[in-house]
């Protein structure tokens, strides 16, 4: 061991060597925050990194762990570390913070639980960069017509690698709320740190659609919908609308998408009403052998309170909340360059404004389709377009090695 040429074996020890350099600088100094590295900081490392990765290639020939960084057993045995650390990151639970009250498990004292903030899985990232960027110089110091495959494509990798990473630092996602009228400027960081922004955003309206509502079975005692664990439904898509649910026959006689109560002393009915907190109702049918009940069935909303039809002692007809089918957003956005842009955000159709896009993100829950609140979330990536560049070279490499035969470097 540790005689010259260095194999996998040499390699597998050092990467063990960062590992546990790593969890000694976990339970030391705490995690990575990344947020450190943000503009200009993240520019300065890499420019060093750059530097540091051009001194190795060019004492090679004088220092033997410089060359070796370089080779395909380095390749091999970083990659393999960077994949095993990244299988435990998948096959763990990760969290989004520490909790600071309770017990914590040893897997977040040595922070396996937060792999992205884990000293263990940086060194050996790095590790894998160092050694890809040895590789690109290498074959850059004797470059071919054969090796230009290689070097677009490990350029683009190391490119989305490095931007990739040290450029998360400046990336921010915001979370900005909204009411109709009132144009809002501030947002919020995951910390809850109240931002203002260079843009601000003014909602004029929000919609929502709707899946047909449901009627379905619940057990009185528990509230669980029935039968448990496969709840069924019968879907209120129109008038005359039936099924079987737990051996009691449903028909719907009267559905409103837009309903009121009238509550008096004796019964709740439910007229249509195309105002401002309407609700959802039905009037059904509902039979079992010589039982027969009619009456009304509501889900209810923040206005009126939901209704549902006791069948026997064990269960009852419920209608549960519609589920929202498409919620979108018409809003003006202004930013303090002069842009102004109306136009309507929807879930899968963000809006590119300047250097911000801008997602819908949630509503106000209780309102449902009467909401006068949008939650917006705002994210900016500088580096972004930089690591596009990378993934394209990625690809043109990929091209050109089918255009372009390759055959084995074997220079040093």
């Amino acid at each position: 061991m540790w005689i010259k040429p260095w194999k996998l074996t040499e390699g597998f020890i050092i990467g063990s060597g960062l590992v546990l350099t790593g969890l000694l600088l976990q339970l030391t100094v705490g995690p990575i925050d990344w947020s450190t590295f943000a503009w200009p900081v993240n520019l300065i490392v890499l420019v060093a990194f750059l530097a540091i990765v051009l001194a190795a290639h060019l004492l090679r020939k004088r220092v033997y762990v410089c060359q070796w960084l370089g080779s395909h057993d380095a390749a091999i045995t970083s990659i393999s570390w960077a994949v095993a650390l990244t299988l435990i990151m998948g096959l763990t639970r990760q969290s989004a913070g520490v909790n600071p009250h309770g017990d914590r498990s040893l897997l977040e004292v040595v922070g396996i639980t937060q792999c992205l903030t884990w000293w263990p899985f940086a060194l050996i990232y790095t590790w894998l960069t160092l050694s890809l960027a040895l590789a690109v110089f290498r074959r850059a110091s004797v470059l071919t017509l054969r090796n230009i495959p290689f070097m677009v494509m490990h350029t683009g990798l190391l490119i989305v690698l490095l931007c990739g990473t040290l450029g998360s630092a400046d990336m921010q996602r915001l979370k900005m709320m909204t009411r109709q009228g009132v144009p809002e400027w501030r947002a919020t960081d995951d910390k809850g740190n109240l931002i203002e922004l260079d843009v601000a955003i003014d909602l004029k309206s929000f919609t929502i659609d709707e899946y047909p509502p449901k009627l379905m079975m619940a057990d009185i005692a528990t509230g669980d919908a029935l039968p448990k664990g496969k709840p069924q439904h019968i879907m209120l898509d129109s008038v005359g609308a039936q099924g079987d649910l737990m051996g009691w026959n449903v028909k719907v006689i009267k559905s409103f998408t837009h309903a009121a109560a009238m509550i008096d002393s004796t019964a709740v009915n439910y007229v249509e009403w195309h105002s401002f907190g309407a609700t959802t109702a039905a009037l059904v049918e509902v039979t079992k052998g010589n039982t027969r009940i009619t009456d009304w069935v509501s889900c209810g909303n923040f206005m009126f309170p939901s209704k549902e039809l006791k069948l026997d002692s064990a269960v009852c007809l419920f209608m549960p909340e519609p589920e929202p089918l498409r919620y979108a957003s018409a809003v003006n956005v202004y930013t303090q360059a002069g842009t102004n842009l109306t136009d309507t955000i929807t879930v899968n159709r963000p809006l590119t404004v300047e250097k911000w896009k801008i997602y819908q993100l949630d509503y106000d829950r209780e309102m449902g389709r009467w909401s006068e609140t949008s939650v917006f979330e705002l994210v900016t990536d500088p580096w972004l377009y930089v690591v596009y560049a990378g993934i394209g070279l990625l690809l043109l490499g990929a091209v050109l090695m089918f255009m372009i035969p390759a055959t084995p470097n074997t220079s040093k």
